[in-house]
């Protein structure tokens, strides 16, 4: 009697598998259910999309520079979905004061002036007309430096981002110039870059001047422009060389 009480402790005291073998010899496992390999390459690929939705949406979606690989589209969450670059035409950085342009003109020069404007007769009362607006033609330098993707704004986006985004006067990286946020915190930074006129480059440091893809009358067109205290949208000659920030959509 003792001897059955005690292999029956011992029987119990054993792992299931053990039980297993001293009931039956044989070790039963619980069978798992076979998931079917269609099943499992399908949810293969829709991981890989997904990783592929969210690599390009945070790529459309930039709000500032992520590397030093420049230009880089930046999103300002503006209505209008307008991306600005992140640096002007001929510039390697942000902070680069980059080119200048006469207006229609898609090369920089070392004079600019009425004798020296293609576009012109030798003054400014014989400019000829490029059309209601120059942005994606021959004549926008943006387009004509960076390739067709990326165009001038035209006054209605300078309008935008003046009117759209808050912008205060920083110094990055000791250049001096406005730094513009969206409604989406995205950011860029604009140069006070100054401008060109005859053989001088002036106001370098305390002026932006930014060119539009519109023009204004016979001898100007349409820019964005800042100092330290204000920004606005104005007009200036179609001569002078100014800097332009190219923009997507």
């Amino acid at each position: 009697m003792i001897m059955k009480i005690f292999l029956f402790m011992f029987f119990l005291s054993l792992p299931i598998t053990t039980q297993a073998q001293a009931v039956g010899g044989e070790v039963r496992r619980p069978s798992k259910p076979v998931r079917p390999v269609v099943n499992i390459v399908k949810d293969t690929k829709k991981q890989e999309n997904r990783k592929k939705d969210s690599s390009s949406q945070k790529t459309k979606d930039l709000t500032s520079c992520p590397d030093s690989n420049h230009p880089h589209m930046i999103d300002l969450g503006l209505p209008s979905g307008t991306l600005w670059a992140c640096c002007n035409v001929g510039a390697k950085k942000p902070e680069d004061y980059g080119g200048y342009y006469a207006w229609g003109e898609t090369k920089t020069k070392s004079t600019y002036n009425w004798s020296t404007y293609i576009h012109c007769g030798g003054t400014k009362k014989t400019c000829r007309n490029l059309g209601f607006n120059i942005t994606g033609t021959s004549y926008d330098a943006a387009t004509a430096n960076w390739g067709m993707s990326w165009k001038m704004p035209t006054i209605g986006q300078f309008k935008e981002l003046h009117d759209k985004t808050t912008s205060v006067w920083i110094t990055r990286f000791g250049v001096k110039g406005r730094k513009f946020t969206g409604p989406n915190g995205g950011t860029i930074f604009l140069p006070a870059a100054g401008y060109m006129w005859d053989g001088g480059l002036f106001n370098v440091g305390s002026w932006g001047r930014y060119w539009s893809s519109t023009p204004y009358d016979g001898d100007d067109a349409y820019g964005l422009n800042f100092i330290s205290g204000n920004v606005d949208t104005g007009s200036c000659w179609r001569g002078g060389g100014r800097s332009v920030r190219p923009v997507r959509k």
